[in-house]
């Protein structure tokens, strides 16, 4: 079954979307820290996520994972009402979670966002099943928040970097052709 999984070292490389994405990851960890706020960890996932070949697909898929987890967090504060509503039961955690995954999906698909459904349900699971007792509604906007800091630092490096790329270049071709 793993036969196929050999470590080539020819392609143990860093490439510009891995520099871009441990970029990435520090500048979240440092807004952060400075900032004082929790919660590093979806963001930087999210800016991981959504980190590109080039700029356009960074933006577009941003956007969709930002969709995507308002419409997993919305069905999560849906979830919270309703445990809250029943009295805190395990019973409505056996029930409405999955049916909030599902509803998650429905409505990703039909407002065509098929490329933010994992997120969306991960945003979704993550924030109903490990929410802090007496934080629902905040714990999920913060979740959501998150996610629209780890879109915004992505965009910003891959803009920044494709930037510095070009300019390099052209340098180079400048110099080249002096």
């Amino acid at each position: 079954m793993f036969k196929k999984y050999r470590f080539d070292p020819k392609k143990f490389k860093l490439g510009m979307r891995t520099l871009k994405s441990g970029i990435a990851v520090f500048l979240v960890i440092l807004l952060f820290s400075l900032l004082g706020w929790q919660g590093t960890n979806i963001a930087a996932l999210t800016a991981v996520f959504s980190l590109r070949e080039d700029f356009d697909k960074s933006v577009h898929f941003g956007a969709s994972r930002i969709l995507g987890n308002s419409i997993g967090g919305l069905y999560a504060i849906a979830y919270f009402f309703l445990y809250d509503l029943f009295g805190r039961s395990l019973w409505i955690t056996l029930l409405v979670v999955p049916i909030c995954a599902m509803l998650t999906i429905m409505t990703n698909v039909a407002v065509n966002n098929q490329a933010g459904i994992i997120g969306a349900v991960s945003a979704m699971l993550i924030i109903s099943l490990s929410i802090p007792y007496g934080d629902s509604i905040e714990y999920a906007v913060a979740r959501v928040f998150e996610t629209f800091i780890g879109v915004f630092i992505a965009i910003i490096v891959n803009s920044d970097m494709n930037f510095l790329l070009r300019y390099f270049k052209n340098k180079e071709k400048n110099q080249k052709d002096v």
